[in-house]
């Protein structure tokens, strides 16, 4: 029997479906592998607790449970359904097959409930997925078939137009045909005297591949360029923020403005930071007293009291001692009697306790200025100097003075798009750190533009440019190219590709034509991609295809020998070809 149990166990834990039983009272019995699995539940979390208390909590579950129930309450007795079962990670969907297991003999009682469930998740999904094709797939049979029918209608109109065509060609090819037999023959009378060549003769040399055209190859210049769009910026931007909370006060600058160094631009109202700086200074000054009385510790009030008690503790114990010392005499010769001797002990004992607390206090006194307490002290102190030494900082840079000399320039003329400020007005709120300003260096420009994906590998750092403008025609100025970003950004408006944003450095701008260059005029970028200024080209029709290889046929200049030859190719031009290898210069070639 027992054996034939083992059997049964190992059959149900090597199931692939899920297996759970229940019994009469509700009591999860058995729980196999595959359930565990399915479930995403361990067999020792389930087995032995009620059905009610492991799945019933879930209300995702509903259906599943029931399911379940419907099985324990009706009396029929076998249940299938379908139901989806959401565990911790997905959800899914379970077929679900339910029957009873009865007792021995012939009564209706039910003893226990089997529960199979197998995982259809993929299955369905694979249905659903074909169903949906299949919709698919008819949407487009349909539109297939209106399409073919208006293809019909019009291969049937321009069947007769071409008919139509062909009859008008064919009669123009005859007359033209007619014609030029009319004049050929004419023309061969006249031209053509008795005695001369045939004229298969002088076909057959006009064929001679010797009479062709020829090219000779020769060095030229192979350039590429990017052309893009941009508007001037100053090539430097130095920053000024708002060194605390405040108001501006005054206002001595306008943007575009060209300022030196230390010229005065802004007042700021520094009324909230000069209370910060008074509260800082109190704070310092109690520091730096309570550092002070840390460093003479030894001599402090504080100590100098704790002694004091302690000292006084020690008399009290001496005076205890003595007149207790003469009470244990006394009482030993039955001089006193055991009240009073006790009464004196008690003095004594009771002093000494005092006297222990004094020392212990006085110690504890003196440590306070030692150790751990010391350097709390001294940190104190730092951290309230430091404290007072910003704010009076703060408090200098109350007037904000340009740092270098340049122009004032708009909060969006600099080149960092993140770093954008607003205009200053008088009476305008500033958070410590908030952008106030900034000062271009105008000596210089720089020109931010954007290129997408296709173009971007194209271009690298050191690679010249030309900037031109509407606005100052007949300027060249000479760049190059500083900054390639290595990262996208998506376009703004409609274009949504990806971009790269570059800079183009104009280190001096030509000192006659800084009167005529002003921040934010829009410009045109032509940068140089490519410069080969001994690049071996030949014209295109010279070089003929045979699947992926490409020919050109050579004359020997001193044999006539004519020649096919492989040759590599590299850029292709309007109306040229490049010759990597293959061809060398001065070699003569043939033109179809």
């Amino acid at each position: 029997m027992a054996a034939r149990e083992i059997i049964y166990r190992n059959i149900l834990e090597n199931m692939r479906d899920g297996v759970v039983t229940i019994g009469a009272d509700g009591t999860i019995i058995t729980f196999n592998n595959a359930a565990e699995a399915i479930l995403g539940m361990k067999s020792a979390d389930v087995v032995d607790r009620t059905f009610g208390e492991v799945f019933l909590s879930t209300e995702e579950n509903d259906e599943f449970n029931q399911a379940v129930l419907n099985a324990v309450y009706e009396s029929a007795m076998v249940h299938n359904a379908k139901a989806p079962y959401k565990t911790a990670e997905k959800t899914l969907t379970l077929n679900i097959t339910t029957s009873f297991l009865r007792p021995p003999g012939d009564g209706d009682e039910k003893s226990a409930v089997i529960v199979v469930f197998q995982d259809v998740t993929e299955v369905e999904q694979l249905r659903e997925l074909e169903a949906r094709l299949t919709e698919e797939l008819k949407g487009q049979h349909k539109e297939l078939q209106d399409a073919y029918v208006s293809l019909e209608g019009a291969n049937t109109n321009l069947r007769a137009a071409l008919k139509k065509v062909h009859m008008i060609r064919i009669a123009f090819t005859a007359f033209v045909i007619v014609l030029f037999v009319v004049l050929g023959l004419v023309s061969w009378k006249r031209i053509i005297p008795p005695g001369s060549r045939p004229a298969q003769e002088a076909r057959a040399e006009m064929k001679d591949p010797s009479q062709k055209r020829t090219f000779v190859v020769g060095e030229q210049r192979l350039t590429d360029s990017i052309a893009l769009k941009g508007s001037l910026k100053p090539i430097k931007v130095v920053n000024i923020t708002s060194p605390f909370t405040g108001k501006v006060k005054e206002k001595y600058f306008q943007y575009g403005q060209p300022v030196q160094k230390g010229q005065l631009l802004l007042k700021m109202d520094a009324i909230e930071t000069e209370t910060k700086y008074r509260e800082a200074n109190v704070a310092y000054i109690k520091a730096l007293e309570k550092m002070r009385e840390a460093d003479k510790w030894d001599t402090a009030d504080e100590v100098t009291k704790a002694r004091r008690s302690a000292t006084k503790s020690k008399m009290t114990l001496d005076t205890a001692k003595s007149k207790f010392e003469q009470s244990d005499i006394l009482f030993k010769k039955g001089y006193i009697s055991s009240t009073d001797y006790n009464s004196d002990k008690q003095q004594y004992e009771t002093a000494q306790m005092d006297y222990d607390a004094s020392l212990q206090e006085l110690q504890t006194t003196i440590n306070k200025g030692k150790g751990d307490n010391y350097r709390v002290t001294k940190i104190e102190l730092d951290n309230a100097r430091t404290k007072l030494q910003v704010l009076e900082l703060q408090l200098q840079k109350a007037n904000v003075a340009a740092p270098v000399s340049g122009t004032v320039v708009m909060p969006d003329a600099g080149p960092d798009k993140d770093k954008k400020g607003k205009l200053i007005e008088v009476g305008m709120p500033f958070t410590e750190g908030d952008l106030l300003m900034s000062i271009g260096d105008t000596g210089g420009f720089s020109v931010t533009a954007e290129v997408d994906e296709m173009e971007v590998l194209k271009l690298k750092k050191g690679q010249e440019a030309a900037i031109t403008g509407d606005a100052f025609s007949g300027i060249t100025l000479k760049g190059t190219v500083s900054h390639v970003s290595s990262q996208a950004s998506t376009g703004e408006g409609l274009k949504k590709t990806p971009v790269y944003a570059i800079i183009i450095s104009v280190e001096q701008s030509p000192p006659e034509a800084r009167e005529k260059l002003l921040l934010g005029m829009s410009c045109k970028v032509q940068i140089t991609t490519m410069d080969r200024p001994n690049s071996l080209m030949v014209p295109i029709q010279a070089v003929s295809m045979e699947g992926k290889d490409r020919y050109v046929t050579t004359k020997d200049k001193k044999t006539n020998e004519i020649k096919k030859i492989k040759v590599e190719t590299g850029i292709t031009t309007l109306d040229s070809v490049e010759i990597t290898k293959g061809l060398a210069k001065g070699d003569e070639i043939l033109l179809p």
